[in-house]
């Protein structure tokens, strides 16, 4: 699960990893993402009829009138408004979502074997599963008040299959996921704004119920760009990081068997006279999510040092095709796909040397 701020929406980097990943280990998929995504990811080519409405959990985006912090692992969900969709004239509340073979994605992401639905309902729920228009199944969404997994299988993904949903009450709809029947899969979850404090501001209850569902064996947090501007002095910056702290050890509470790696933020500039330098507080923040990853035996990757450290957003504006935005703080696509490469190559070099110990 690679939880992110907005550096990795889109499916940026964590769509690089996945496909590296599934060539090397198996696996087919984009993994888990909510019926009404924050942003367009390259990894799907979804259509939710207009009657489904997302409630979000974090940031400014938190909606008062939601009553409860069951947001679950993706910090958000999606229900039904009454529509007078006909998909069934029995029920009060029909809706459905398009799942279409997306072509812009990494080529292993696209066949996938198995449709994962992670849902709560306050009374039985009709769901059809059509392809190519024809009715390819149906089933049903028990009552439940915990957080719940629907399952369903097929031998090949097809072009474009239709879900429908059909109740009285609206289900809340936690998160989808397509995966293959073995292998590798990853979960790309951005945050926008998010500082990665937000695992401590949920229901417990929900989030746990789904992570233990998902139960995955490593999770990748990428934080600590959104609270540099905020950030005015090193005290400051080690106070976010022993918070930080606070939320890989919630995290390794509901996930024991899980292991950790938490990436630095990249570096960032702002403006000072007439040019941009790199913020004086970005290596104390990451100092801090260092020391916050290894005093809870989680790895650490610095993103900033790999760049090439101090200024070095400069050069990636300045390359040709740019590797960053103007903003001097996000990476363009090309940017995305490098540093990803960089994690990487990483990621895997670690792992030979891991074997190779394992095997001495």
């Amino acid at each position: 699960m690679h939880y992110g701020d907005s550096q990795i929406e889109g499916d940026r980097i964590s769509g690089r990893l996945r496909e590296r990943l599934q060539k090397e280990f198996g696996g087919n998929g984009s993994g888990l993402f909510a019926l009404i995504p924050a942003t367009r990811k390259i990894s799907l080519k979804n259509v939710p009829t207009t009657n489904w409405i997302r409630k979000t959990g974090f940031g400014p985006y938190i909606d008062k009138s939601v009553g409860h912090k069951k947001y679950g692992a993706l910090f958000s969900f999606c229900k039904m408004q009454f529509d007078s969709l006909l998909i069934d004239s029995n029920y009060l509340f029909n809706g459905a979502i398009a799942i279409n073979k997306p072509t812009k994605s990494y080529k292993l992401c696209r066949d996938y074997k198995t449709i994962k639905i992670y849902y709560t309902s306050k009374e039985k729920t009709i769901l059809r599963m059509l392809v190519n228009d024809s009715i390819f199944h149906v089933d049903t969404l028990l009552e439940t008040s915990e957080i719940s997994l629907k399952k369903l299988n097929f031998s090949k993904a097809p072009k474009s299959m239709n879900i429908q949903f059909s109740s009285n009450t609206s289900p809340i709809i936690y998160g989808i996921s397509l995966e293959g029947k073995e292998g590798v899969v990853v979960d790309n979850i951005p945050l926008r704004g998010a500082s990665g404090t937000e695992f401590s501001k949920v229901d417990y209850s929900s989030l746990s119920q789904m992570q233990k569902l998902l139960s995955p064996d490593l999770l990748i947090l990428e934080f600590g760009g959104n609270t540099i501007p905020y950030i005015k002095s090193k005290d400051r910056a080690e106070k976010y990081g022993n918070y930080f702290k606070k939320q890989i050890l919630k995290l390794k509470r509901i996930n024991p068997n899980a292991l950790v790696i938490v990436i630095g933020p990249a570096d960032m500039a702002k403006k000072q006279k007439t040019k941009f330098i790199t913020y004086p507080i970005l290596e104390d923040v990451i100092s801090a999510l260092k020391k916050a990853a290894f005093e809870t035996n989680s790895c650490f990757w610095d993103m900033y040092l790999n760049m090439g450290g101090e200024n070095s957003i400069q050069d990636w504006v300045n390359q040709k095709p740019s590797l960053a935005a103007r903003d001097y703080i996000h990476f363009t696509n090309s940017g995305a796909k490098k540093i990803a490469d960089y994690f990487i190559e990483d990621f895997m070099l670690d792992y030979k040397n891991y074997l190779n110990e394992k095997d001495d």
